[in-house]
């Protein structure tokens, strides 16, 4: 909710995934750590925080396509596959 203004979220429960990276921030390093979950909502329109500039409401291949870094599309392979795997999504 803080992120995105989704209030209507349901967790799917048993999927976790978590990346690490480092960048540069005002000449220091920082270690970054994300954790990913997996959520459904109904609810379409999204209100960005101030430390976002877009987002997009995907299909699985398209997302695919635009996801830049490869440990972020491994991510989005695995939640596919998780999903396809309890049944959520069929193919």
């Amino acid at each position: 909710m803080e992120e995105t203004g989704i209030t209507d979220i349901e967790f799917i429960f048993g999927f976790r995934e978590k990346i690490e990276y480092h960048y540069r921030k005002g000449g220091n390093l920082v270690h970054k750590e994300v954790i990913f979950f997996l959520a459904k909502t109904r609810q379409k329109e999204v209100k960005l925080s101030y430390e976002h500039i877009g987002y997009a409401w995907l299909r699985y291949e398209d997302a695919l396509k635009r996801v830049t870094y490869e440990s972020s599309k491994q991510v989005l392979r695995k939640a596919h596959e998780y999903l396809k795997r309890i049944g959520e999504i069929t193919e």
